[in-house]
C-alpha cells in the first residue's frame, strides 16, 4: 500500500496549517495525502426539545466540492473524504480505509480548558486509536513549514515503555527524514539523573540514537512542562515527540497534565506516540 497520512481537516486556520504541513512533510516520502472531513448535524435543544438544524440541501455537495478543491491545490497526490457519520465511526472508518502512517491534525490555540475540549476534539485519538498523532499548531509560520531538522524527543527517565504496534510505524518516518533527534528528560534541581531506563528502551525500538555520543540530556525545572519547551527553545527544535503512557509526570494533575500543557503553549509541530509502561 501506499504510504499515507490521514489529515483530519475542517476550513479553520489549524486545519489549513496541518495540511501545508503535512503535504511537506508527505513530499520527501512520497506519501499521499487523504483529508477527512466529519459532518454530523448535531441537535439543538428548543423548548419543543431535540431538533435537528435545517440545512441548506447544497451544503453537503458544495462543502465536498470545496474539499476536493483543497486536496487538488496540495503539492502532492491528495484525495478528500466527507465522512457523515458520529466522531468515532468515521474515525474506524477512514484508519480501516488507509492504514495511515500516521493521523494530522491542527492544533488550535485557547484560553481555558472548555475552549480546549471545544476546539481540539482530536487530542485523544492517540490513546483511543494507538495510531501516531501529529499536532501542527495553529499560528506556525511559513518559514517552519518544513520536514523537521532537529527533533526533542521527552522521555522520563526512569520508565521503560513499549510503543503500541501502530506507533512503531512513525520510525521509519524519521529515520527516511535523516533529522537529528535529540533525547531529554526533566529533572528537578538536585535530583539524581536516573536509571536511564526510558532512555535505552527508546534506543532498543529505534527512537533515539545508539550512535555513541548520544545520551540522555538532562534539563532542570521543577515544572516537567516547562522543561520540556524551555528543551526546545535552548535546542532550536522544530519538531517535539512526547510519549502519551497515561501516567507518571506526562499525566501529573497539577494544572492539567504535562501533554495539555505544552500543546497549550508549543511552538512547533507536536507528535504524539502511544505507549504502555514496561516494568
Amino acid at each position: 500500500m501506499q504510504p499515507n497520512f490521514v489529515v483530519l481537516t475542517d476550513f479553520s486556520l489549524a486545519a489549513e496549517r496541518a495540511r501545508v504541513y503535512a503535504a511537506a512533510l508527505a513530499t520527501p516520502l512520497k506519501a499521499d495525502l487523504h483529508l477527512i472531513h466529519v459532518f454530523l448535524p448535531q441537535p439543538i435543544t428548543t423548548e419543543y426539545g431535540m431538533v435537528l438544524p435545517v440545512l441548506d440541501d447544497q451544503y453537503v455537495p458544495a462543502t465536498r466540492r470545496s474539499l476536493q478543491q483543497v486536496a487538488a491545490s496540495l503539492p502532492v497526490h491528495a484525495t478528500a473524504e466527507l465522512l457523515e457519520s458520529d466522531w468515532p465511526s468515521a474515525i474506524e472508518q477512514a484508519l480501516h480505509q488507509h492504514h495511515p502512517l500516521l493521523l494530522v491534525s491542527g492544533l488550535t490555540a485557547t484560553s481555558g480548558y472548555l475552549d480546549e475540549w471545544l476546539s481540539n476534539r482530536t487530542l485523544p485519538l492517540v490513546h483511543q486509536t494507538g495510531f501516531p498523532m501529529l499536532l501542527v499548531p495553529e499560528h506556525l509560520p511559513d518559514a517552519a513549514m518544513h520536514p523537521p531538522r532537529r527533533v526533542v524527543l521527552a522521555l522520563e527517565a526512569d520508565q521503560a515503555f513499549t510503543l503500541e504496534p501502530a506507533a512503531t510505524a512513525v520510525i521509519p518516518v524519521l529515520q527516511a527524514l535523516e533529522c537529528e533527534i535529540i533525547s531529554v528528560t526533566v529533572l528537578p534541581p538536585g535530583a539524581p539523573g536516573g536509571t536511564g531506563a526510558g532512555f535505552a528502551a527508546a534506543q532498543a525500538c529505534g527512537l533515539a540514537s545508539a550512535t555513541p555520543g548520544h545520551e540522555l540530556r538532562p534539563v532542570l525545572s521543577e515544572l516537567p512542562a516547562s522543561g520540556v519547551l524551555q528543551a526546545v527553545q535552548e535546542l532550536n527544535a522544530d519538531l517535539l515527540v512526547l510519549l502519551d503512557q497515561g501516567h507518571g509526570w506526562m499525566h501529573k494533575l497539577v494544572s492539567g497534565s504535562v501533554i495539555d500543557h505544552v500543546l497549550r503553549y508549543t511552538k512547533v509541530p507536536v507528535l504524539l506516540l502511544s505507549a504502555r509502561p514496561r516494568e
